[in-house]
């Protein structure tokens, strides 16, 4: 087991011994890379035909993408699912340490990102960056109500007046989307105005999956995700020729429900709805990627693409099997899960003459590393009271000889709250069932006296088939300790300590001894 001082030791030897890089990262002046991050929604590494054999559904612009950059065999989302993950994206910092401590931001909810936390946005336009958020926020906002003030009920909202505390707040110059593609208002907001007033005598169905609720006279749900991406591809058509660099996070609103894929893809894939959505979500990286190419620009753009978490049961698992599609090929669960369907997610980087083409990585990553590597790649030495858990991968995407783990050890979390630490092949899982909506539930399993923790060794078992806790207390000990240190130092990155939403400790039911359990 790796303790703190042996991996700082790494650190060091590691850094004095990594070899000359093959791919140079110049930082300076109008060398800074233009950065796009797309983020699809609910979409598991099985998802991309690349990456499994028994995928079924093609994904030819992803595979490409991976033959044009790195990807990371072990990358995970912050969370299982969207809010929190999203948090962690654009803070460097687990969404736990906020005062989201389960579930995700729910309807008309406030803001979760804190009104002084620099976020990626932020950082890179104080070094001169255009920056913009196309897509699903689902971050909460400051709804206005009528008569003054804000409000996080829906018949309160009054859509005449500016909606605060979204993108434009967190750091971007400007913000095209629909907040949450299946809740209501089914109303487009730029920046921080409603295009429209929903209608309140009209309503949308529950159809595809969607929640039912007002919207603006002529919303489609088909049109949204086209809509969204050919917003992204004017906005690099409009910045490329510019002299200064731009930023573009693309956060898709697919394969999320509503299951709705537009009539250019419905019935395409001769599988379900889903999988046309799933093909359509590929084009649309296509179409941004295209747009790079058209425009000449990709040859100084960083690209990043991942998800906010696995895939979602609407998907259907077993309607896909029956067409020899296995989305569960190699990893136990779904979104939701403390197990790895739940948080395992595909994450490839492209920066051509920096990033070798064709290459892989099995570094143990999250999510929040994206803050720490942006930085790096323009520059930027973050201070001790931003991206706290963040780590720069840019050691290993410019191909230097790195022998020891880029984090000590990485944090995943469900959607009921229930902690995983990572390190190495081990994972540790602070739950008796899936802490999320597999099956056995964690109620399940407490009935049917399976033990209160699960521990797998997951270089031999990465289906998660054999729960090792009653085998090494050595390694429950040292995990439950690396999740204590993180939790009371505020920080997991090394760094002044720092504070955590209501405290060090806020749950203060979590065991921390082996004898515990």
């Amino acid at each position: 087991m790796l303790t703190r001082r042996d991996f700082m030791k790494q650190a060091v030897a590691a850094g004095m011994a990594a070899a000359v890089p093959k791919f140079s990262f110049a930082a300076d002046g109008k060398d800074k890379p233009n950065i796009v991050l797309i983020l699809a929604d609910d979409m598991g590494i099985d998802s991309v035909a690349a990456l499994n054999e028994k995928c079924g559904i093609p994904t030819p612009h992803l595979d490409r993408l991976l033959t044009q950059g790195m990807h990371f065999t072990d990358a995970h989302s912050g969370s299982a699912v969207c809010s929190p993950t999203r948090y962690g994206v654009l803070t460097g910092r687990y969404s736990w340490r906020s005062r989201l401590k389960r579930g995700i931001v729910g309807q008309w909810e406030r803001p979760l990102i804190e009104d002084d936390r620099l976020t990626l946005p932020g950082m890179l336009k104080q070094q001169g960056y255009s920056t913009a958020c196309i897509g699903k926020w689902h971050l909460g906002w400051h709804w206005p109500k009528t008569g003054g003030g804000f409000t996080n009920k829906l018949a309160d909202i009054d859509f005449s007046k500016p909606t605060g505390g979204g993108p434009c707040t967190a750091g971007f110059d400007q913000y095209f989307g629909d907040d949450v593609p299946n809740w209501p208002p089914f109303v487009w907001i730029e920046n921080d105005t409603t295009q429209g007033i929903p209608d309140t005598q009209l309503t949308f169905a529950s159809h595809y999956y969607s929640n039912n609720g007002i919207g603006v006279k002529g919303w489609t749900l088909e049109d949204v995700l086209p809509k969204i991406t050919d917003r992204c591809v004017e906005y690099i058509n409009t910045h490329a020729p510019k002299k200064d660099p731009f930023f573009l996070y693309f956060p898709m609103t697919s394969p999320h429900t509503p299951i709705a894929p537009s009539k250019q893809f419905l019935g395409k894939s001769g599988i379900s709805p889903y999988a046309d959505l799933l093909m359509q979500t590929d084009w649309c990286v296509g179409q941004v990627l295209k747009a790079l190419d058209d425009t000449g620009a990709a040859d100084n753009t960083l690209v990043i693409f991942t998800t906010d978490n696995g895939t979602s049961p609407k998907c259907d698992f077993d309607q896909l099997r029956e067409h020899n599609t296995d989305l569960q090929n190699h990893w136990r669960g779904m979104k939701a899960d403390a197990y790895e369907g739940g948080h395992r997610v595909p994450f490839i980087v492209r920066w051509p003459g920096k990033i070798k083409p064709g290459t892989k990585s099995d570094q143990t990553i999250s999510l929040v590393d994206i803050m720490a590597t942006c930085a790096e790649a323009v520059g930027v030495t973050l201070p001790d009271t931003a991206a706290e858990d963040s780590v720069s991968l840019l050691p290993t995407l410019r191909g230097d000889t790195v022998t020891r783990p880029l984090h000590e050890a990485v944090i995943c979390h469900s959607i009921t709250g229930v902690f995983v630490v990572r390190q190495g092949s081990w994972k540790l899982q602070y739950s008796a069932g899936s802490a999320g909506w597999s099956l056995p539930s964690d109620n399940e399993a407490e009935k049917l006296g399976l033990p209160k923790w699960q521990l797998y060794n997951l270089a031999v078992d990465p289906k998660e088939t054999e729960n090792r806790i009653n085998h090494h207390p050595e390694v429950v000990e040292a995990l439950t300790g690396i999740l204590r240190r993180y939790i009371e130092q505020g920080r997991s990155t090394p760094g002044a300590p720092q504070k955590n939403h209501n405290g060090a400790i806020w749950w203060q039911g979590l065991p921390w001894n082996s004898s515990d359990l």
